[in-house]
């Protein structure tokens, strides 16, 4: 990342961090191997790469980032250059780090190339002398347009020299602010590069393309069920993806390749973004407001905090903002595994997907953390952990966002069906009974064609539970809920009315006939022995039968009326009377 440089000189926090990272990398420097040890010649041979270059490198720590290349070559004997040691970080926040090696190409069929395995670094320069003594310049990096790099790539990638048989020295320099460096180059084969690359695609485009999906699907749910948690989902990842884009290079190599100043600001804006957007979701799906107000206001003090610290980075960019936002997106994983775990300890159901979905992110986080505070060195899990973590936590908060709003939906919709639904037979209601009758008689009057409502009693259900218990007598009930059911047609709507009656709506064309017929059919019914009931009892009905041959004599306003009127007849019959189907015309 391009720095302005000397803009926080004299800080007392600047020379401080400054400090910290100055001692890191000097315990690397002084643990590497001693500088008078002899570098080994780089054989480029027959095969194709990758080649190791640690035992052929050579560094020298320019402080004043002031030296040319020529004043580097004549003091080549005289500046300290010392052996390069694997995982050696460097603080080139106002310095440049100079690499040199001996190389010499065996085969003229091999094109070797230098490859800077590491996407991000501001600029690396390569220079050698070719046959003639002329100066071969080639420079790639962040700072620098995508047309400027003599290959275009999520990294650096240079031409080594084709002539064969001949020691060429090396010269490579490397600038890079605020962030500890510590990749080696290494020496590839144009095949290697093109088989590299092709494999380095197709993995990218799955993941931006899982991201994408996911992105998508998101915001599908989102509408649909209009629901805050996919619709903040959606945002996280799409955000999550940008950072992983212009992190990995390839948002400058695509999005923006002549605009070297975005991916300065993109590296850092982004992945802040992202941050901000994970503690949004977190709080729309775990809602900590119910634990803690104080928790609940900080976490939104935070994800405001966020991309205001990177938008003044990306005006002012310093080693002090650069430490402040890699607290904070530290303390942004504290938080987030704070607010998840209070919701699993209030027992949230849900909780526990996020927990499992953003643990592998939280895990792959580390990786770069330690990279940009010198601890661990520059390798493949510090430059894709993210990615890979982010792979697996999609699905995983994608699923557990569906389970979410699933269950919301069922408890909305039991909770709506309440009051047109029997809990305990899964009947209609008699609201719904009346409802049905209501429209029953508008349309019967409208075709002018009759129409019935049955009214059954289970009259020894008071029996039953007296003899068994309530549950038995509950048993009853679902049991003389399913016969009517049975008796009815598909047309017909079946209800419960009272504690022990039952309603039978029959539309179409029918006679009374057809009607006693029917109302015969549940009561021979009832009286089949159940395994169910204890003793194997019978279901004894009272049934009242509301015929009405001509509906337009009845006003639409008065299904109550006739409801209640039947229910009157058939408590009438409790009066020991042996005749268990009565007959009504309405």
């Amino acid at each position: 990342m391009e720095v302005t440089k000397k803009f926080a000189a004299g800080g007392g926090l600047t020379a401080f961090v400054r400090a910290v990272l100055a001692l890191l990398c000097l315990q690397a420097a002084l643990s590497a191997s001693p500088a008078w040890a002899k570098a080994d010649l780089l054989t480029l041979g027959n095969d194709g790469g990758p080649v190791a270059m640690t035992s052929s490198l050579e560094f020298w720590l320019d402080a004043k980032d002031q030296s040319p290349v020529e004043k580097v070559e004549a003091g080549a004997d005289s500046l300290p250059f010392a052996a390069v040691k694997p995982g050696q970080a460097h603080l080139l926040d106002n310095a440049a780090l100079w690499l040199r090696f001996d190389a010499v190409v065996e085969s003229p069929q091999i094109q070797w190339k230098l490859e800077l395995p590491m996407s991000g670094v501001d600029k690396i320069t390569l220079y050698y002398r070719n046959s003639l003594g002329r100066w071969v310049v080639q420079q790639a990096g962040d700072s620098l347009p995508i047309s400027a790099w003599p290959q275009p790539g999520r990294y650096p990638i240079l031409s080594l020299s084709h002539e064969v048989g001949q020691t060429v020295r090396y010269y490579l320099r490397v600038e890079h602010a605020r962030i500890p460096f510590s990749a080696l180059p290494r020496a590839v084969s144009d095949a290697q590069v093109t088989t590299a690359r092709q494999l380095d695609h197709l993995l990218l485009g799955v993941y931006f393309g899982l991201a994408a999906l996911v992105t998508v699907l998101a915001l599908i749910n989102a509408m649909a069920y209009r629901d805050w948690g996919f619709a903040t989902y959606a945002f996280y990842m799409a955000t999550f993806a940008g950072s992983q884009a212009a992190f990995s290079g390839v948002a400058g190599l695509y999005l923006w390749p002549e605009l070297p100043k975005l991916n300065n600001i993109s590296i850092v804006l982004l992945p802040l973004t992202a941050a901000a957007a994970a503690l949004w979701f977190v709080r729309t799906v775990t809602t900590p407001k119910r634990f803690s107000r104080a928790l609940d206001w900080f976490i939104v003090a935070l994800m405001g905090l966020l991309p205001v610290i990177a938008l003044i980075d990306a005006a002012f960019p310093t080693i002090e903002s650069f430490a402040l936002i890699n607290v904070l997106i530290s303390a942004g994983m504290v938080v987030l595994l704070m607010v998840v775990g209070v919701s699993l300890f209030e027992g949230d159901r849900h909780a526990r997907w996020m927990a499992m979905g953003f643990l592998p992110i939280i895990l792959a986080t580390l990786f770069p953390l330690l990279r940009n505070f010198g601890v661990l060195a520059s390798s493949f899990l510090t430059q894709n952990a993210l990615m890979l973590g982010s792979a697996v936590e999609a699905p995983i908060l994608f699923y557990g966002l569906l389970r979410r709003v699933t269950q919301r939906r069922e408890s909305a919709t039991r909770a709506t069906t309440l009051g047109t639904t029997d809990p305990l037979t899964g009947l209609g209601s008699a609201r719904l009974m009346l409802a049905k009758l209501r429209q029953a008689l508008r349309t019967a009057e409208r075709y002018q064609q009759p129409c019935a409502l049955l009214v059954v009693n289970l009259s020894n259900l008071a029996e039953l539970q007296q003899q068994h218990g309530r549950e038995t007598g509950d048993r009853a009930m679902v049991l003389a809920a399913a016969r009517i059911r049975t008796a009815a047609q598909t047309t017909d709507t079946v209800a419960r009315v009272g504690d022990s009656h039952f309603a039978l709506l029959m539309e179409g064309p029918m006679t009374s006939d057809g009607v006693n017929q029917v109302a015969t059919k549940i009561l021979a019914s009832g009286l089949r022995p159940s395994r169910e009931l204890p003793d194997a009892d019978p279901l004894l009905f009272h049934i009242a039968i509301g015929y009405m041959g001509e509906p337009a004599k009845l006003a639409s306003t008065q299904p109550q009326s006739c409801l209640d009127r039947l229910m009157k007849v058939v408590k009438d019959m409790n009066d020991g009377s042996r005749k268990a189907i009565r007959m009504v015309y309405l």
